[in-house]
């Protein structure tokens, strides 16, 4: 897929994302909004209804205290018409008739700002967010009116109707963005995945055809009759056919390995290697490189204890990748290469050193992963196709061992394995 169009379709996407959440955000705004409408019209009728109910009590209620002669309503003190106790109960009754589960503070109070009474905590309400409604609607205007002031703690009750709405909202949201995402880094992947396998390709292509040109050439100049090749040739023709096999060969094997290494099926034939031994045996293979390529071997084996249990072809497979890694990417002039082995504890140490071209911060992070090289696309001036890091990684960790690396650009890298030292647990 073209990276612009991916790109395109990642705009796209998070515009949809974002239209998603302004949707779901005003629907819920819309809900909320709602409720509280509803919840203000069931209030308004239940404070109606209480009034309605306090005002058919007053009109029938018996005075407390005989009137002085002939009295209207009115006249009768507002304590001797309802009573705090009243008000509560015709209250709750309203709130239970329209279902309504809500905690109050309320006051009755004069026209002239007397409370008349009032619950303990309503003076710390604020009172722009009361319900008023008067009292005894039948008395004339010109008689002192009272009022019944409401307030609710409303905010609560409004979140508890509607949080299983917001949350399971939000819950699918956060899973749709989560997917939308999801397939946006797969799709970077699988894309980044294509890149790899193409440069992989590129560079495997090249890789065998190295080793098959120089045997193939070699062949050509042992079975030619028409070229005078002198007898002290002979065994450096026979070497670099060798050598070139055996590269070939690991070639192949390495990649053949990846796979086996990602089904799961991968076994190692155990046996004791004498660490010393192994290293001057792969330093043999390279001898010829290093001589035709000027570069300097230094080695320094400071050990006593020196076998480890192991599976001699593919830890010959690891030490022979970091040279010839320590090779590619070597300087033009007064290249070197340093092996040492001490132990530690029940260890042993390797060192592979190089003075070369080093390998940036960014790139040690990466160095190991599966197909990472350095510079990539198709260029092979740096031979290489990604997969002897990784394959040195996985075989140090199966055989319970270590690898670090230290590296600096234009200074060189030196890579430190460390082995358990033979010992009967370890043959277990």
């Amino acid at each position: 897929m073209n990276k612009r169009l991916i790109w395109a379709l990642a705009a796209v996407i998070t515009v949809c994302a974002l239209a998603l959440i302004y949707v779901q955000f005003n629907w819920i705004f819309s809900i909320r909004q709602a409720e509280k409408d509803n919840f203000e019209r069931n209030i308004r009728l239940i404070l109606d209804n209480v009034v309605a109910d306090i005002d058919e009590l007053a009109i029938y209620k018996p005075p407390i205290y005989p009137p002085l002669g002939e009295r209207n309503n009115y006249e009768i003190p507002i304590i001797e018409r309802i009573s705090f106790d009243e008000i509560v109960e015709f209250l709750q009754k309203e709130c239970i008739k329209h279902n309504m589960s809500i905690t109050y503070e309320f006051a009755v109070t004069s026209a002239l700002g007397e409370v008349i009474f009032s619950t303990n905590n309503f003076e710390n309400v604020n009172p722009s967010r009361t319900h008023v409604v008067g009292l005894f609607p039948r008395d004339p205007e010109y008689i002192t009116q009272y009022s019944l002031s409401l307030y609710i703690y409303e905010g609560d009750l409004i979140r508890q109707k509607i949080w299983i709405l917001i949350t399971a909202s939000t819950l699918l949201t956060l899973i749709i963005i989560g997917l939308l995402t999801s397939n946006l880094l797969i799709i970077f992947k699988q894309k980044r995945l294509t890149e790899i396998k193409n440069d992989f390709v590129n560079n495997i292509t090249h890789e065998l055809k190295t080793p098959i040109a120089t045997i193939s050439l070699a062949a050509q100049i042992l079975n030619d009759p028409y070229i005078p090749i002198k007898e002290e040739k002979w065994p450096h023709l026979h070497q670099t056919i060798l050598f070139e096999s055996k590269r070939l060969q690991f070639l192949v094997e390495k990649v053949l390995q990846i796979a086996i290494f990602e089904r799961g099926k991968f076994r190692l034939k155990y046996q004791e290697i004498d660490i010393a031994e192994l290293l001057a045996k792969i330093i043999g293979f390279f001898t010829l490189q290093l001589e035709n390529n000027s570069i300097q071997l230094v080695t320094a084996f400071n050990h006593i204890k020196t076998k480890v249990w192991a599976d001699e072809t593919h830890l010959t497979n690891v030490f022979t990748n970091l040279m010839d890694n320590a090779i590619k990417y070597r300087k033009e002039q007064g290249a070197w290469i340093k092996i040492t082995t001490a132990n530690q504890a029940n260890k042993v140490i390797i060192t592979i050193e190089d003075n070369g071209i080093g390998i940036n911060k960014k790139s040690q992070k990466k160095m190991f992963d599966k197909f990472f090289r350095e510079p990539t696309g198709n260029i092979h001036t740096v031979k290489g196709f990604g997969l002897g890091l990784n394959y040195v990684k996985q075989m140090i960790s199966m055989l319970h061992g270590s690898i670090n690396v230290e590296s600096t650009l234009e200074i060189g890298t030196k890579f430190i394995i460390t082995l358990p030292i033979i010992k009967e647990s370890n043959k277990k």
